[in-house]
């Protein structure tokens, strides 16, 4: 398998790809309606930002039929924009929502690197730094991951969690964001493996304001988290991906707290959520 190829095929299975950025990355630049020589790209947020040889920045609408090339440290594959949008869930512009399509190895059409999200949607964003097997989000100047929005990464930026940006308290995001992520996956050992199904409901808030607590019907306090993972929990996701018992197997260091309130005021804390207890749910049955 080719690099390009291997490349997208990660993008397909993660929504995600960690890919370095090649400066000199604009290919065909007149299709991106500057008609000019592009001197550098960087990703600013979850923009990307193509300044012209003059220091012209380039408007986002003109960056439609932009062919980007990108690389994974093995190889380079060229990655077209086709679309670009504000995201309606976060209308103050902070997020841009890209359709993005590179060729596919084997019979040279373009297609979507991203898969349906819930609504349908196959769009996404760059997101500087790099990830680990581990599910670690490490900084980075010179490299920026794509995030679509089925993954976890483009979901937490969507809830608030920016990365780049700090609270209005002052405190920087990125372990928040950090910490949801693992949340969003119930990636309760912070070793990157998930024990969670597509489409499981949560109530996801936390301590800033950010989101807000919400009682949904059947749903019960389920997990404290920080960036490392779990803190505790008071009952897993689903059962039949992962028991209290395989938990304390697999994580030991994670502490059981089935009083709810106890788990939920664990002072490292930064994001919490709700989610639905099988054994809630069977004890108002009968």
């Amino acid at each position: 398998m080719s690099p390009p190829e291997s490349c997208l095929a990660h993008i397909g299975r993660h929504a995600l790809a960690t890919l370095a950025l090649a400066v000199s990355c604009m290919v065909a630049a007149a299709e991106a309606g500057t008609g000019q020589a592009i001197n550098s790209i960087s990703v600013v947020g979850t923009r990307f930002e193509v300044t012209t040889g003059d220091g012209r920045i380039v408007p986002q609408n003109d960056l439609v039929g932009a062919i980007l090339t990108i690389g994974d440290g093995q190889g380079q594959m060229p990655l077209r924009i086709d679309a670009v949008e504000i995201d309606p869930r976060n209308p103050d512009g902070g997020i841009m929502l890209y359709a993005m399509s590179t060729r596919d190895a084997a019979g040279g059409a373009w297609r979507n690197v991203c898969e349906p999200d819930i609504e349908g949607r196959r769009m996404g964003f760059p997101l500087a730094g790099t990830w680990t097997q581990d599910g670690r989000h490490l900084p980075s100047e010179t490299a920026f991951s794509i995030t679509c929005t089925g993954g976890a990464q483009a979901k937490c930026a969507r809830f608030g969690y920016r990365p780049w940006e700090s609270a209005p308290d002052g405190t920087p995001l990125w372990d928040h964001h950090q910490a949801c992520t693992r949340m969003i996956r119930a990636d309760y050992c912070g070793d990157g493996i998930g024990h969670t199904r597509n489409g499981t409901p949560i109530v996801v808030y936390d301590r800033k304001g950010i989101q807000q607590d919400e009682t949904a019907p059947d749903m019960s306090f389920e997990a404290a988290w920080g960036p490392d993972g779990a803190l505790c929990v008071s009952h897993t996701r689903i059962p039949d991906v992962l028991t209290m018992e395989g938990l304390a197997a697999i994580c030991p260091g994670v502490r059981q707290l089935p009083q709810a309130a106890t788990c939920e005021s664990h002072a490292g804390a930064l994001i919490l959520n709700r989610s639905i207890d099988p054994r809630t749910v069977k004890a108002a049955a009968e």
